[in-house]
């Protein structure tokens, strides 16, 4: 969940837009889904962050609903999502839970890893590829403080190797991306890439990789393109990945098809399969063409509560 845009100090305006933020921050909590049951605890705990962030301005360790902690710090808006749902990002991440267990956990864009750590119970080991060091750093602090065995790798993955402009608009901002075929305003630093087939020629992972996360501002194709001797071959599981309006979703369709993947959507009524037209700002998934039947299983009656699907969340 992110947030609102911090109100403009100047004019008359100011303090209205801080009640509209604020509103908005706690109406979100209030309406998330994963939050059923305790909707009260996150309305108080979005509130006591917003206050503790503007006055404190100190990192805190706080509990995931999976037992794990995640170091939060206030200039980060991963940390706030902490606060103000129980499970960030619930759909998504409680189908993978739902539909993956062991292996190795992939997360390409992994920020200050988050994901890996709403994800981390279900796997045996995990690689997280982020190539802004300071949000690396924050992943290997996260890493460290509930004692994984994963592995955080400071390159950027894309369909070439050698070296490449990324945006750098300082802390762990997680709108940076890779800097190909636009030119940007904001400051860059140059980092390793590789193709993740090619990584893969020099490290073996510690167990098989069984899904992927990607999350890389629009540049997921060229991640694509870099993997696909690897989606031939070992055949993941699951695949979740951002889809943005810049993103070529046709170019995606036909990578995926390439290696024998077909591309599904969430919706209110279950997984379904995924056409060009599927609406962008959203996460979708690929598996393998052998697998969709698995995945494409009837809706869950109306009658059943959605706390049901919380519990499932909650493990593997």
């Amino acid at each position: 969940m992110s947030e609102t845009p911090a109100p403009s100090p100047s004019g008359g305006n100011a303090l209205p837009e801080a009640i509209r933020s604020f509103s908005y921050i706690l109406g979100s909590a209030w309406r998330d889904e994963s939050n059923r049951n305790e909707r009260l605890k996150r309305v108080l705990l979005a509130g006591g962050w917003q206050a503790w962030k503007r006055l404190v301005r100190k990192p805190v360790s706080v509990a995931l609903f999976n037992g794990l902690r995640f170091r939060a710090y206030p200039e980060c808006n991963s940390s706030s999502a902490v606060f103000y749902t129980r499970i960030p990002n619930f759909e998504p991440i409680s189908f993978i839970r739902q539909h993956v267990q062991g292996g190795t956990l992939v997360d390409i864009g992994a920020n200050v890893g988050m994901m890996s750590l709403l994800l981390a119970d279900c796997f045996a080991a995990g690689w997280l590829f982020e190539p802004n060091p300071v949000a690396a750093a924050r992943a290997r602090e996260n890493i460290r403080l509930n004692h994984l065995p994963f592995e955080v790798h400071e390159i950027a993955l894309s369909d070439a190797c050698g070296s490449i402009e990324f945006e750098n608009r300082g802390g762990v901002n997680g709108c940076n991306r890779a800097v190909i075929g636009f030119r940007t305003e904001n400051p860059t630093i140059s980092v390793p890439r590789f193709t993740f087939d090619e990584f893969l020629e020099q490290h073996a992972p510690p167990a098989p990789i069984t899904a992927l996360k990607v999350d890389v501002e629009g540049h997921e194709n060229a991640v694509f393109r870099g993997m696909e001797r690897f989606l031939t071959r070992q055949r993941p599981r699951l695949i979740m990945f951002e889809y943005l309006q810049r993103t070529k979703i046709t170019e995606t369709f036909e990578i995926f098809s390439r290696a024998g993947y077909q591309i599904l959507e969430l919706t209110t009524k279950g997984p379904r399969r995924a056409t060009v037209e599927v609406r962008p700002l959203q996460d979708l998934f690929a598996c393998p063409e052998e697998q969709m039947a698995e995945f494409l299983r009837p809706a869950v009656e109306p009658d059943v509560h959605p706390s049901a699907a919380i519990s499932a969340a909650s493990s593997c």
